[in-house]
């Protein structure tokens, strides 16, 4: 077992990322000025239901886009797993450069929502954990956990050369050396 294991993310699934994000955050600034656009079940364009899809989508989009350039920028690892514990980069709501120790780690198992895996990681110290973190991301934690998964989620969707599998079976390995 190596000293750490580094996963590093994908430029081109980081340059996808950005490309889809243009596309959602440009129909979104659209949306905010409708001028004859007649969506059915949001109403005319004399509706404020639109502009304000525009506006919503734009602030999110717009947030997707800027964090996406920075972590293709930046090339950034998603993972890394030490002896000690590891880090986790792979969302904007992720613990970044914050340590999670093997020996907090209850369980590792697969999560999925809508068609989507995550590697999905209990705490012994949950509400410690949670307290913890900021506001926006406890909330989103505390969403996850509602949804029947643990307190973090590790996405490989911009991953390079690493699959869910093999990041699991590393993860286990490590846990597994370091109790």
């Amino acid at each position: 077992m190596k000293e750490e294991f580094v996963v590093y993310q994908s430029k081109g699934k980081q340059l996808l990322l950005i490309f889809l994000s243009v596309i959602m955050t440009g129909v979104s600034v659209f949306l905010i000025f409708p001028q004859d656009l007649d969506v059915g079940f949001l109403g005319g364009s004399g509706s404020f239901l639109i502009p304000l899809v525009g506006i919503i989508g734009t602030i999110f989009f717009g947030f997707c886009l800027s964090y996406s350039i920075k972590l293709l920028l930046l090339g950034k690892p998603v993972v890394i797993l030490t002896k000690e514990g590891f880090y986790d980069y792979s969302s904007a709501l992720a613990t970044k450069d914050r340590l999670i120790p093997w020996k907090d780690v209850t369980d590792i198992g697969v999560f999925n929502v809508s068609g989507q895996n995550f590697i999905s990681i209990r705490l012994e110290n949950r509400e410690e954990f949670l307290a913890s973190l900021s506001t926006i991301t406890r909330k989103a934690a505390q969403a996850n956990l509602k949804l029947g998964s643990y307190e973090i989620n590790i996405t490989m969707q911009s991953a390079k050369n690493v699959s869910l599998e093999e990041l699991l079976m590393h993860m286990a390995e490590y846990c597994d050396a370091a109790k």
